[in-house]
């Protein structure tokens, strides 16, 4: 392990680092307990934020060797950054072997930017997804001279159809001055503002058109915006030879089909009818017709995907294509598509599974078989499903026992990042601990993976116990108890009485939402360990005759889990008590999940599962019904199987326990 010494030279930008063991942590080199020093830890931060640098120094040497050192070296020059010069900051980061907190990054930024440090936020900023930091970064690559990889840069971050950061206005400025945003390009991105309906972009893009001709395009898209149909009867001979028609037409198309895909089908069927050789020039069109005509599950979505030009086809294509299939419950559809797929995808245990399941409509039972035992070893929801169908055992026990877990060799406790986990863990800052975690992600080996989600478990850190089982490729499965673990069982168990819901289902649901993350906040907003919408709380709390909830108070465990189940009985009763459309509402909202049972053809729960149109709500749903199983084993030892929950015809009311 390493650390740094109390003899880190940062004014001369040296780095000393010190190996300790993992027994010498109970006690460092100044003779400090590690409960000494944590409370040292916690003092010197303080100082730190207060600029306190001499009262620091004072302490700083008892802390050489205590594991979250480092993050006090980074609070240090930000304490002080006058004394320190950015190259010795970037030696600092460099060698420094933890993960660099953002709040310091962006500090770092802006004070190489202050200071024109343009070939320091190139090294060390390529790789920042943000908007901001890229900009940041396109400007450095001009600045140092690299104006081909700037120019790729620029195009990329230019081409959004929406307003970007303020941080990018000097490099727009300088790709329109030096012709690397050309007419051409400003076009493409008023085709994408139109479809997103930012007027103001358009409107400010236009003036900064040279070409008369192209500001004529930006005229009739924004009149096809009005009159799509009149403007793509008249004008599809007209246009299909120019790129610029090609872009008014695919909108106009997309327009209509935004309110009615059955339409804009029709409509560009007649228009290939009068006009096949414009049409023929095309064929994109096609693709988004039938690609939308899948999204909204309509009963021709397979005829137009089946018939696309092999230009149009892609993997994306051919899921559709295999749900559509599905939803006609066309087998040997289902068959061809399947077997047209790259051979990585279909050798999914999802397509597999589905395959199985053809050719046991077809009458092929041998081979349908031979997949089904193959699925039937996997744990998961197609796993699962296959051992139904071959009335098996699940794949529970199929990874490895707990004898091997326990006589791997591999010690993750004495990995650094390991230890300094721990030590967040013990100060109560749980979000650092999982950015020690992240910082690990470049490890394969299954063995650690496996013995640090045994440590995590011990430590009841939940949250890590099952992101660190998730990286053993199922070799984790029969380790039920880590990664499935009950948290928080009496808030639950009340909750459960309560409502009238199963423990097992609140559990299922927990796991999928929040991975135990009492704190944690999704990017739409979603709070806490069932993540609730504030505003679907705070009307769940009314109903419940319960005060006024503050966002603050969704982190609160007992108050996430109160809300959070009495949204989903009411969610529940709203459909039916059916716990699969109650999953798919609970993810999607219930007008979705109504809307996607009213537009269903199938009564088979499985085919409904699978042909719902958001991938997220789709995994959702799967991923859940396996958490509910596994759970019930858990608490109960007698559990239900995924038939239990399919077999349930649209108006069946599953009896609350």
């Amino acid at each position: 392990m390493r650390y740094f010494s109390k003899h880190f030279l940062i004014l001369a930008g040296a780095v000393s680092i010190l190996a300790v063991s993992a027994a010498a942590l109970a006690q460092s080199s100044a003779g400090l307990s590690l409960t000494e020093a944590r409370t040292n830890f916690v003092e010197a931060e303080k100082l730190l934020n207060r600029k306190r640098i001499a009262q620091w120094h004072r302490i700083k040497p008892k802390l050489a060797d205590y594991p979250l050192f480092p993050y006090l070296v980074l609070k240090e020059i930000r304490a002080a950054p006058s004394r320190h010069t950015n190259h010795e900051i970037a030696k600092v980061v460099e060698q420094i072997d933890i993960p660099v907190p953002n709040a310091f990054r962006t500090w770092w930024l802006n004070r190489l930017i202050q200071r024109h440090d343009w070939k320091l936020i190139v090294k060390h900023f390529s790789s920042d997804s943000r908007a901001t930091t890229k900009c940041t970064y396109a400007r450095a690559l001009l600045n140092t001279g690299q104006t081909k990889k700037a120019a790729k840069v620029i195009r990329k971050l230019w081409l959004t159809p929406r307003s970007q950061v303020k941080q990018c206005d000097p490099v727009f400025e300088y790709g329109l001055n030096h012709n690397l945003i050309d007419d051409e390009l400003i076009w493409q991105r008023i085709v994408l503002a139109r479809n997103s309906g930012q007027q103001k972009l358009i409107k400010y893009l236009t003036g900064l058109l040279k070409s008369q001709a192209i500001k004529k395009w930006v005229a009739r898209i924004n009149k096809a915006h009005a009159h799509p149909r009149d403007t793509i009867r008249a004008n599809l001979s007209k246009w299909s030879d120019s790129e610029f028609g090609i872009a008014v037409i695919e909108y106009c198309i997309t327009r209509i089909a935004r309110t009615d895909i059955s339409e804009a089908a029709k409509i560009w069927m007649n228009l290939k009818k009068s006009d096949s050789e414009s049409a023929a020039k095309l064929p994109q069109i096609d693709r988004n017709i039938a690609r939308r005509l899948a999204i909204v599950k309509h009963q021709d979505a397979y005829q137009w995907l089946a018939q696309l030009h092999e230009s149009q086809v892609d993997l994306t294509t051919l899921r559709m294509q295999a749900r559509s299939a599905l939803a006609l419950e066309n087998w040997s559809a289902v068959l061809d598509t399947i077997d047209s797929m790259p051979q990585d995808e279909a050798s999914k245990s999802r397509w597999q599974f589905w395959k199985a399941k053809a050719l046991r409509s077809m009458g092929d039972e041998a081979q349908a078989e031979q997949i089904l035992s193959d699925v039937a070893s996997q744990f998961n929801f197609y796993g699962f499903m296959a051992s139904d169908m071959l009335e098996r055992p699940y794949a529970f026990e199929s990874a490895i026992d707990q004898s091997t877990l326990a006589s791997t060799s591999t010690d993750a406790s004495d990995f650094p990042a390991v230890i300094r986990i721990r030590e967040w863990l013990v100060l109560g800052r749980p979000y650092s601990a999982r950015r020690e975690l992240t910082h690990l992600r470049h490890i394969e080996d299954d063995n650690f993976w496996l013995n640090a989600a045994d440590v995590f478990h011990q430590w009841q850190w939940h949250d890590g116990a099952v992101r660190a089982i998730k990286r053993t490729a199922g070799k984790g499965a029969s380790r039920l108890d880590i990664a499935f673990p009950s948290p928080f069982l009496a808030e639950v168990l009340r909750e459960s009485i309560r409502y009238e819901i199963p423990e097992f289902w609140i559990y299922g649901i927990m796991r999928q939402e929040s991975n135990f993350v009492s704190d944690i906040r999704s990017g739409a907003g979603a709070i806490g360990l069932m993540q609730l919408m504030p505003a679907t709380a705070r009307h769940t709390a009314k109903t419940e005759g319960l005060k006024k909830v503050s966002t603050n108070r969704l982190t609160i465990p007992t108050v996430n889990i109160r809300l959070g189940t009495a949204y989903y009985s009411k969610v529940l009763d709203r459909m039916n008590n059916n716990p699969i459309y109650a999953l798919a509402a609970y993810n999607a909202g219930p007008r979705r999940s109504k809307h996607w049972q009213n537009s269903s053809r199938t009564s088979d729960s499985a085919i409904w599962i699978e042909t719902i149109p958001f991938q997220e709500t789709r995994n959702y749903v799967q991923n859940v019904l396996v958490n509910f199983i596994v759970y019930e084993k858990i608490h109960r030892t007698q559990y239900s199987r995924t038939l239990d929950y399919l077999n349930l015809g649209k108006n069946y009311r599953w009896a609350k326990p």
